[in-house]
């Protein structure tokens, strides 16, 4: 049994038939579309990309016909009982398993106010989301205001500004990107914004929003000037689709607790995606690291267990890459709990490191776009479980090397702006 049609199911059924298993398998869809890659639905609502675009595995369910599984559309799980194996669906079903996968993804949320029932009020995260806004777009909108200073946020932001609109940023958090962004980084990407005539609001919350004969009035708790919007977008987070789960046989906070192979407590139940905290290796804490490639690896992973297998997956290391308004950002690692940072600054380029403990943890890069994905497996290399102090040889050296090879990259002069050190050496911040 696997619950939800995602890209963490849908690789749960490449584990399955690639580990060998050859019995029935019934997949719960919330919906009856395809499995599409959430990264790609502000694309299409921009008019970047075709609908069909959106569905990696084509516009039909042919991913699933491949591996020989039995599809539910419109059956989303409306409870599960471990003890007794049984998922019950929204349309009065009963299913009986054997194993069972939670793959059920996750909603974005919306801070309750006054007003957010509007029909000017969006979301941004599904298929559905996108053809939405897309429609939206097509009345000709003067103004938006979108509230939610994250990755999902700055596309937006975008959407609109490429369309002409008048547009503004805001957010409860003191700057953009907080959770990934240093606040010098932060600084000079809203130094950007504010030049291309963006409004930024920071360090406030929507109170409510009124419809007026001229769109929305937009007010804030720090009884701020109000905003004026045709359209209000809203991308605080999401949380994750569990509530059919009984807490009191599976464990659960912000999502389901899983192991390195994606148990959960209960025996034969696993989770993968954005329903699971699997591990942080930058904090080495079990969290929802709602990334792709880290859906997509659990699913496999928790597959392949399910099959007999014996597969671990140790975590993923957090990292957002965001190309928007001929910016590109890098969060890689944790950048808010360091002891430490170097950092360069050159021909509008920006780089930090960030050290904890002695040993790098995180990085920021704007407009260093080409080196980010070597230093996020540097990263990895140092980081991994078990690779201990940072001796020659070693992966956690290796990484540094890495890293060195990318400093040299980066400075025009061609040496290495940073020196670094090896993480047991003490880290200084360049000048």
């Amino acid at each position: 049994m696997i619950i939800g049609n995602g890209m963490a199911a849908a690789e749960a059924c490449r584990g399955l038939r690639k580990s060998g298993f050859t019995g029935e398998v019934d997949v719960l869809a919330p919906d009856d579309l395809p499995t599409y890659n959430p990264m790609l639905v502000t694309y299409y609502a921009a008019g970047l990309i075709d609908y069909s675009a959106m569905f990696p595995g084509g516009d039909s369910n042919e991913v699933f016909d491949r591996y020989g599984v039995r599809l539910h559309r419109r059956s989303p799980a409306v409870s599960l009982s471990a003890a007794e194996r049984i998922v019950r669906t929204s349309d009065g079903g009963i299913l009986r398993f054997d194993k069972c996968l939670i793959a059920s993804g996750a909603s974005p949320l919306i801070p309750p106010f006054d007003g957010m029932d509007s029909p000017r009020v969006m979301v941004m995260r599904t298929v559905d989301d996108a053809v939405r806004l897309k429609s939206a777009m097509e009345k000709k909108p003067r103004r938006a205001v979108v509230v939610g200073a994250s990755m999902v946020g700055a596309k937006l932001v975008e959407l609109f500004f490429r369309a002409g609109l008048s547009v503004a940023l805001a957010d409860r958090a003191d700057r953009i990107f907080p959770l990934s962004a240093h606040p010098d980084c932060s600084r000079m990407i809203e130094k950007r914004l504010a030049g291309m005539g963006i409004t930024l609001r920071f360090s406030t919350e929507v109170s409510r929003a009124v419809e007026t004969s001229e769109g929305l009035e937009i007010f804030f708790k720090d009884d701020s000037e109000p905003l004026y919007a045709d359209i209000l977008m809203v991308c605080v987070g999401a949380r994750a689709n569990i509530d059919f789960i009984d807490r009191d046989e599976i464990d659960t906070r912000q999502g389901v607790l899983v192991n390195s192979r994606m148990e959960s407590s209960a025996p034969g139940i696993y989770a993968a995606g954005d329903a699971s905290q699997g591990m942080n290796l930058s904090s080495g804490v079990q969290q929802i690291v709602g990334i792709l490639s880290n859906a997509r690896r659990q699913g496999y992973t928790a597959g392949c267990n399910m099959a007999g297998a014996n597969m671990e997956y140790a975590g993923e290391l957090p990292h957002n890459i965001v190309h928007f308004l001929d910016m590109n950002f890098v969060g890689i690692g944790d950048t808010n709990r360091y002891d430490s940072c170097e950092s360069v600054e050159e021909g509008g380029r920006f780089a930090q490191v960030f050290y904890r403990d002695g040993e790098i943890c995180g990085a920021n890069m704007l407009d260093f776009f080409s080196e980010a994905g070597t230093f996020k497996n540097a990263l990895v290399k140092s980081r991994h479980p078990g690779n201990g102090h940072c001796d020659h040889g070693s992966p956690a050296w290796r990484g540094w090397s890495d890293w060195q090879n990318i400093l040299a990259r980066m400075d025009p002069r061609g040496g290495s702006v940073l020196r670094l050190r090896g993480p047991a050496a003490p880290a200084r911040r360049a000048s």
